[in-house]
C-alpha cells in the first residue's frame, strides 16, 4: 500500500514537473533602468525604457524570441558662457534572443542565460542657443542603424501557471556610431562617441502559451 502511495506520489510529482517543460510561446512586457559605460557614459547618465518580447521554448532548455524597445536617456552636456545646449538621446533595440534555461525540480525558480544580437536605431538631437544676438541657434540630428550584440543573466519566477516574473540583467555593445559627431567648436568637452555600451536592470511579466 505504501508503495503505491509513494508510487502516486513520485508520478504526479514528476507530472507537475514537466508540465511547465513543454515548448510553447511567451509574451511579455518589461520595463528597465540602463547605465551608460564608456564614452557613451560620458554625455549620458542613465536611461528608462521598456521592451516588449515574444519568445518560443524549443524544449526545456533552450528558447529562442525577439525583442523591440524603446530607452531615452538622461544627459549631462552643459553649455558654457556662450552658448545653452540641449541634448536628447533615444536608442530602439530590434534583438533576436538565444536562452539556455538551467533545469531546476519543480520549475518555479528557472535561472537562465544567452545572448542577443540585432539592430539599434540610435537618434540624438542637439539644440544650441548663443548667448549673443548676433548668433542664430542651431540644431542637429543623427539616426543610425547599428549592429549591436550582448548578454542576458536572469531568473523566471512562477507567479502561476500561465504568468511568470522576470527578473534580467543584460548588456548591449554597439559599433558604427560616428564618433566625430559634435555640433561647433563652443562645446566643451565629447559629445561624440565611437560605440555605445550599456549595462541594464529590467522587471517584467511572461504570459505562457501552451
Amino acid at each position: 500500500m505504501k508503495k503505491g502511495y509513494y508510487l502516486l506520489l513520485w508520478t504526479g510529482m514528476q507530472g507537475q514537473y514537466y508540465r511547465n517543460n513543454d515548448s510553447g510561446f511567451l509574451l511579455g512586457v518589461n520595463a528597465g533602468y540602463t547605465y551608460p559605460l564608456g564614452d557613451f557614459g560620458k554625455i549620458n547618465k542613465n536611461g528608462l525604457g521598456g521592451n516588449l518580447s515574444a519568445k518560443y521554448l524549443i524544449n526545456r532548455v533552450i528558447g529562442i524570441g525577439l525583442e523591440a524597445g524603446y530607452h531615452s536617456f538622461k544627459t549631462d552636456i552643459a553649455g558654457n558662457d556662450n552658448v545653452s545646449q540641449d541634448y536628447k538621446c533615444q536608442l530602439i533595440p530590434f534583438v533576436i534572443e538565444a536562452t539556455f534555461y538551467i533545469p531546476t525540480w519543480d520549475r518555479t525558480l528557472l535561472p537562465y542565460c544567452g545572448l542577443h544580437f540585432g539592430g539599434y536605431m540610435t537618434h540624438i538631437k542637439i539644440n544650441q542657443t548663443y548667448h549673443f544676438p548676433e548668433n542664430s541657434p542651431v540644431s542637429k540630428k543623427l539616426n543610425l542603424f547599428s549592429p549591436g550584440v550582448g548578454p542576458d543573466i536572469g531568473i523566471l519566477i512562477e507567479l502561476s501557471e500561465y504568468v511568470k516574473l522576470d527578473l534580467k540583467v543584460k548588456g548591449d555593445y554597439i559599433l558604427n556610431i560616428k564618433d566625430e559627431y559634435k555640433i561647433d567648436d563652443y562645446n566643451q568637452g565629447n559629445i561624440g562617441f565611437n560605440k555605445i555600451m550599456n549595462l541594464g536592470l529590467s522587471i517584467g511579466l511572461l504570459y505562457t502559451f501552451q
